[in-house]
């Protein structure tokens, strides 16, 4: 039977929930005196090791489509949702440690934030601002994700309405970011980190002793259909790696695939609040860097141990999750954990569910209120004083907390992961090259910076949900991912080399061993 919510499962979750929440608040008042001024406020003091950085990566990058996502994924599309859920995570994390590793050069120059980082390598506080403005939007978009994930859990495991205890999660992670700042939020964010990489792996390995082994599995995916939110059946099998569902559709076909491979290898160094946990770190031996990797590398797998949750559900529920609206597949992997662990185990997942979407979410709203204040109040206002924008950083939490809540709220997205890939696609097709690339490639210039954005913007409002659907060939959720990814790659290469770069004693100073 499909487990439904009991007051057992309620009261377990909520202190579960609660606690974790809780330590993560204590953390960023612990670490209220080692952010005594805007600057300490921003990125610490530079010292953090392997250990805390890796895991605070890992749990900005997993999110609410990681750990809660993904089985959603693999229980509507089956094999066709399997290479969103494979080793993609590690491919791109691992770039990402490497290229991020290089933020810590632009902090010795200088670089307080990802924005500021650009105007240390092109000379251009113009750059500054335009990157703070696109980091804002988009991350607002991906801030919805984090919301519905942990709506999502909140409403299967208690039964009740998610607005009041996302209200309260909302308050408690402000609480933690604007008190802590970076070394605080840091700090928390590894502990989230830590808490949905074990429980990831117990229940992912549970769940496939549950449906009754790999084999069990394998035979219910290969002769599945595809199944419409609200139940109907279709014709369509999933026992391929694509499904020609619509256009759409990542899933569609193998220029969907294409591009959802290169959105994974792209954007883990395109996500600014991943790129950003490079910002505090210090300099580490080559022990610790092999340290640093092996975390990534157990918490890359953590999606796929969520994923074969979905897989498990499909086996031993069919297709009755996809007429629980407005979840439908999205409630895989909680009533899996309910079914294999009972009130205890529903209130770890949510628990864990939690830990990677608050972490994502503390992230990027970090993140976007550095954008406002330091890229681009302080870019307008070049002497305000650092006061004044440490009280106007913290006061901006609030809104950017609360904006993508009620988002969530009032028109919430039907399958998680199909709608953060929008975001995630824009992220990655604008600043792995403006940020990233830019740090290795000298030859790069705030033109073709500028030009990139401008691309990725728009292409970004051609996606098949928004107004692509009425511009073929962009309803095709491949083409249009590729166009917008390949394109901001052309379009910066091509006007970086036809445009004028920084003078060569600048680039001198920023490029010297």
């Amino acid at each position: 039977m499909i487990p439904t919510p009991t007051q057992e499962t309620a009261i377990s979750t909520i202190i579960a929930v609660l606690s974790m929440l809780a330590i993560s608040a204590i953390i960023g008042v612990l670490f209220y005196r080692k952010s005594k001024n805007f600057d300490e406020w921003l990125i610490g003091h530079r010292d953090l090791g392997p250990i805390t950085t890796g895991l605070a990566l890992t749990a900005t990058w997993m999110s609410g489509w990681a750990i809660f996502g993904n089985a959603g994924l693999g229980y509507t599309y089956g094999w066709s949702g399997s290479w969103l859920i494979g080793i993609t995570n590690l491919m791109g994390l691992s770039l990402c440690v490497v290229i991020g590793y290089r933020m810590r050069r632009y902090v010795s120059l200088g670089a307080r934030t990802v924005p500021e980082v650009v105007r240390v390598r092109f000379d251009s506080k113009l750059l500054q601002v335009l990157t703070g403005i696109t980091m804002i939007l988009l991350l607002i978009v991906y801030s919805v994700g984090q919301y519905k994930a942990m709506a999502s859990v909140w409403r299967l495991t208690t039964g009740s309405d998610w607005l009041l205890s996302l209200t309260f999660t909302a308050i408690l992670c402000g609480i933690y970011l604007a008190l802590g700042g970076y070394t605080g939020t840091q700090f928390s964010l590894a502990l989230q980190g830590l808490i949905f990489m074990i429980i990831g792996w117990i229940f992912g390995i549970a769940s496939i002793i549950w449906a009754g082994g790999p084999e069990k599995i394998a035979e219910c995916l290969s002769s599945a259909n595809y199944v419409a939110p609200g139940g109907r059946i279709t014709s369509i099998p999933l026992s391929g790696y694509t499904a020609a569902i619509t256009p759409a559709s990542a899933v569609y076909d193998w220029i969907g695939v294409t591009g959802a491979l290169f959105m994974f290898l792209l954007m883990a160094t395109g996500f600014p609040h991943n790129i950003a946990r490079f910002l505090g770190m210090r300099k580490v031996t080559k022990r610790e860097f092999t340290i640093l990797m092996i975390i990534v590398i157990l918490n890359c797998i953590t999606p796929l141990m969520i994923g074969v949750m979905g897989f498990a559900a499909r086996t031993v529920w069919g297709t009755e999750l996809m007429k629980i609206a407005p979840v439908y597949g999205d409630a895989a992997a909680t009533l899996v954990s309910m079914a294999i662990g009972g009130p205890l185990g529903g209130a770890a997942f949510s628990m864990a569910v939690f830990a990677a979407a608050i972490s994502t979410l503390a992230g990027m709203v970090m993140i976007m209120a550095t954008n406002i204040t330091k890229d681009i109040i302080n870019n307008i206002i070049p002497n305000i004083k650092p006061n004044i924008l440490l009280i106007i950083s913290r006061i901006s939490i609030i809104p950017l907390m609360l904006i993508p809540l009620w988002w969530t709220y009032t028109s919430p997205p039907p399958l998680l992961s199909e709608f953060m890939a929008g975001s995630a696609v824009a992220q990655a097709g604008i600043f792995f090259f403006v940020v990233a690339v830019s740090m290795y490639w000298k030859r790069a210039t705030k033109i073709g910076a500028i030009c990139t954005i401008i691309y990725g913007i728009i292409l970004t409002l051609l996606h098949p949900s928004v107004y692509g659907k009425y511009v073929p060939p962009f309803n095709h959720w491949g083409i249009w991912a590729l166009t917008l990814m390949f394109g901001c790659g052309a379009v910066y290469f091509i006007i970086s080399l036809v445009t004028k770069p920084l003078p060569k004693e600048k680039l001198d100073a920023i490029f010297s061993k």
